[in-house]
């Protein structure tokens, strides 16, 4: 048999070519969260809707399943929820193999089913297009709008006409929607959809560089080292006290207006005892943050290897974007320990980024400005995917007893075993992700110092709420890179990362003047009402009691479905990782351990 070649490059010439999916959906109703299993309902390609209820449901749902292999795919939104009720019941099937894909060390996206020799698909459709479903409907199939069901007064009802219209009705707007956005994606950006909306972007962008080809970073040593350096976004807040008259302002297309303006390195990376000027580099240093820093600069790492930003002296790994910056900004470079630097400096995303910026501005508030908005967002990210990826195993799948010995690390629940791997060939470039995300942190913290600190309250990754009267220095406008006015406020007040509150002095989209807006950290979204977000305004807290259900990985490895009654607070400055309230009451950076 000859061996399939590994492709270790980006470019066109390395996408695999897909057929168009088939698509198929699936849907549970229970009672209540995570409670017992009250109808399943599913719909084919030929637009057949089905429904069943009691005790063999689900059993009915596997037989039509079982019928239709690949290319059919089968898409749930919030997946995780209707796959509790499904796995057992397909793992009691002898001879059944399960594959499941997993983003994050939590997140379930797709199960791989393979039965007497014929593979079926499970895909969680939120992972391709990351908004609620009637968002879906709204966008691609507006002639199907999702219903509702005030579910906090009334239990579902199979029996009830109009409840099983409404199941029926989440079917028929993935089986509308799903086809025609996964269409517009094909035409306009040349490529079917993979299983995330990051993958595609990923697909897509390779078929927008002709016949550049970029050899894709080793596993190693010199890897390892640059993932040390590539960090997320920032977030702060000066002060908790409450502020009026101020405004929020967005910055468009934050990390694509940084993927083009700014490029990202090439070529062979040699290593460096000193600071190469003029080239992109990432930095193994010992700093020193000025003691008023009120804003940070630098991003580093505590004992875990989890983001921290601190004030004091501490070691860091940066690129030598930030490093400058911070230079000029009064941190102290007191030691360079080593450092990689990169030959060149190359621009791949210009046709692709100008590709969505067109359509974007062609096309403003229809389906395909969405599409073009969710690819060019997702992109950055996926050259940095972590080579570590969590398995879950059925040991019914595990043909050769000696295969769990090679599992380590792991736990094992029951018939279910987990189990951490290193993909030593995925395809990744941590260094562009590095950068990328630097140059778009730089972007807001340049805006911070040309406003002036003192009168920046809050940020949030490409977000600035500040004091009313400072426009001028702010570059507002529609292009990518500009700033646009988001809000503006008639009181607004900070309370954490994550977590403010504030009375809208004009009206926006969804909400009227005079309406409360914020967001809070800890709590669930669903439960940030008028009431909750006064409380925010009026006490610098809140805390509510909500439904939590565990997820669908923990379900696996432990059972139970049934939800929990949580109390809930919203985060403060006293549980901040990063900020703390000196003797004075005033907001600063911690210091570093």
């Amino acid at each position: 048999m000859k061996k399939r070649r590994k492709i270790d490059y980006y470019g066109a010439k390395a996408v695999r070519q897909d057929d168009e999916i088939i698509v198929c959906a699936l849907d549970v109703e229970t009672r209540g969260l995570g409670g017992e299993l009250l109808m399943v309902q599913w719909g084919d390609y030929t637009g057949t809707i089905s429904t069943a209820t009691g005790a063999n449901a689900m059993d009915k749902f596997i037989e039509a399943f079982l019928q239709m292999p690949s290319p059919a795919i089968w898409y749930s939104h919030f997946a995780s929820y209707d796959w509790r009720y499904l796995l057992h019941k397909l793992t009691a099937i002898e001879g059944i193999e399960l594959d499941i894909g997993m983003r994050t060390h939590t997140d379930i996206y797709e199960i791989r089913v393979t039965y007497q020799g014929e593979k079926f698909i499970l895909r969680d459709s939120y992972a391709i297009f990351p908004h609620p479903l009637k968002d879906l409907a709204k966008r691609f199939c507006p002639e199907l709008p999702k219903l509702d069901l005030d579910f906090d007064n009334e239990e579902f009802d199979p029996e009830n006409p109009e409840h099983v219209r409404y199941a029926k009705r989440d079917i028929e707007i993935l089986l509308t929607g799903l086809p025609r956005y996964f269409e517009m994606v094909k035409e306009h950006f040349s490529v079917w959809p993979t299983g995330t909306v990051a993958g595609t972007s990923l697909k897509s962008w390779q078929r927008h560089i002709d016949d550049e080809i970029y050899n894709c970073s080793k596993w190693g040593a010199e890897e390892i080292f640059i993932r040390d350096g590539y960090y997320g976004g920032l977030v702060f807040l000066t002060t908790d006290e409450t502020q009026y008259d101020v405004e929020t302002y967005d910055k468009n297309s934050s990390y694509p207006d940084s993927m083009v303006r700014y490029g990202v390195p090439y070529g062979r990376a040699f290593e460096c005892k000193d600071f190469e000027s003029g080239k992109m580099g990432i930095y193994r240093v010992r700093v020193k943050a000025p003691d008023d820093i009120a804003i940070p600069i630098l991003p580093g790492r505590n004992a875990k290897g989890a983001m921290r930003w601190q004030r004091g002296e501490f070691d860091t790994t940066c690129t030598s974007s930030e490093l400058i910056f911070a230079a000029n900004q009064g941190y102290e470079i007191q030691k360079v320990y080593t450092g990689l630097a990169f030959e060149d400096r190359v621009f791949p995303f210009s046709e692709y980024i100008n590709l969505c910026k067109f359509i974007r501005q062609n096309f403003k508030d229809q389906a395909l400005e969405m599409v073009a908005k969710l690819l060019q967002n997702s992109l950055y990210g996926k050259y940095g995917s972590r080579r570590e990826r969590l398995k879950v195993l059925h040991v019914a799948s595990i043909t050769d007893p000696e295969e769990l010995l090679d599992t380590l690390p792991m736990d094992e629940f029951g018939e279910w075993v987990t189990r951490s791997e290193l993909d030593e060939d995925m395809r990744c470039m941590p260094h562009w992700a590095a950068f990328i995300t630097a140059h778009s942190r730089l972007s807001l913290l340049q805006t911070v110092y040309t406003v002036g600190v003192e009168n920046v309250i809050y940020g949030d990754t490409d977000s600035l709420t500040i004091k009313k009267g400072h426009a001028q220095a702010i570059d507002v406008g529609s292009e990518y890179g500009q700033w646009k006015l988001e809000k503006e406020w008639k009181e607004f007040r900070a309370i954490a990362p994550k977590v403010y509150s504030g009375v809208l002095a004009k009206a926006i989209k969804g909400h009227d003047e005079g309406s409360y807006l914020g967001a809070a950290k800890g709590l669930p979204r669903r439960q940030v009402t008028q009431d909750v977000l006064r409380e925010l305004l009026e006490t610098g807290g809140s805390e509510v009691e909500a439904l939590s259900l565990a997820s669908l990985k923990t379900h696996i490895k432990k059972g139970g479905s049934q939800a929990v009654v949580l109390r809930r607070k919203s985060s403060t400055i006293n549980n901040s990782v990063n900020f703390e309230r000196d003797s004075t009451g005033k907001i600063r950076v911690k210091l570093a351990a």
